[in-house]
């Protein structure tokens, strides 16, 4: 009998010397954080191309342009300022500003003039840049004392603009000088995100995330168009415990 109450003291006392060192994964609070990484837009060339060649159509002289090449850039820097609060051991909340950085479409080709037989040369581009505010619901898993796992879920409400640039070179058929143009388009919608992350609790403070999340149809299919938008960042997190 004494063996066993010895036993069972010792084990109470690894128990208590344990949760009294161990980084705090369990402890609730406000936090704050800074996150950076890199952002990839679901557009296609294709998708700028189609875009290019309505665009030109669109305007107040018709066109047919004629793509020879073109070649898009989805793939940007992104970041993220986030304060939250973890109400419990496996649930938290929290609020971010997120840039996504933007997606660049380029194109150059020849133009005919409507219905006239005549050429010239001319560019077109696409620039597409979203950002917002969000809100999210993380619920977590503890692996061990000190590194868990989570998944996320919310809505971003984002503002996504599309600057449309184009350019015609003189034509030789007559008095037609070199004309650019920029134009913009702005869309405000609320749009969903889901995401999934490992969290390193390095001090009861301190902690360092990764985290991969999804941002589904940003935009407006009339204004901007639609697109996913992948982020894959990192990021520390700064608890008032």
């Amino acid at each position: 009998m004494l063996f066993r109450n010895k036993a069972g003291l010792s084990v109470l006392t690894v128990v208590v010397g344990a949760a009294a060192v161990a980084p705090a994964v369990a402890d609730t609070g406000f936090y704050v954080g800074l996150t950076a990484g890199q952002s990839r837009f679901h557009q296609t060339k294709g998708d700028g191309d189609a875009m290019a060649v309505a665009a030109w159509d669109s305007g107040p002289d018709s066109f047919t342009y004629n793509i020879a090449s073109s070649s898009i850039n989805k793939n940007d820097i992104a970041f993220s300022a986030v304060v939250g609060y973890r109400f419990m051991p496996a649930l938290s909340f929290e609020a971010s500003y997120t840039d996504l950085g933007e997606s660049k479409y380029r194109s150059a080709g020849t133009l005919n003039f409507n219905p006239y037989p005549f050429t010239t040369r001319g560019t077109a581009d696409f620039t597409t840049h979203a950002k917002g505010p969000t809100l999210a619901a993380l619920v977590a898993l503890p692996l061990s004392t000190n590194l868990e796992i989570y998944g996320k879920a919310g809505l971003i409400y984002s503002r996504v603009t599309l600057e449309f640039g184009s350019y015609m070179e003189h034509c030789p058929c007559g008095p037609i000088p070199s004309t650019s143009s920029t134009t913009s388009v702005v869309s405000n919608t609320l749009d969903p995100l889901v995401g999934i992350g490992a969290a390193w609790h390095m001090t009861n403070r301190v902690t360092l995330r990764a985290e991969y999340t999804r941002f589904i149809d940003v935009g407006d299919q009339d204004k901007t168009a639609e697109t996913n938008i992948d982020l894959i960042n990192v990021g520390v997190m700064y608890s008032f415990r």
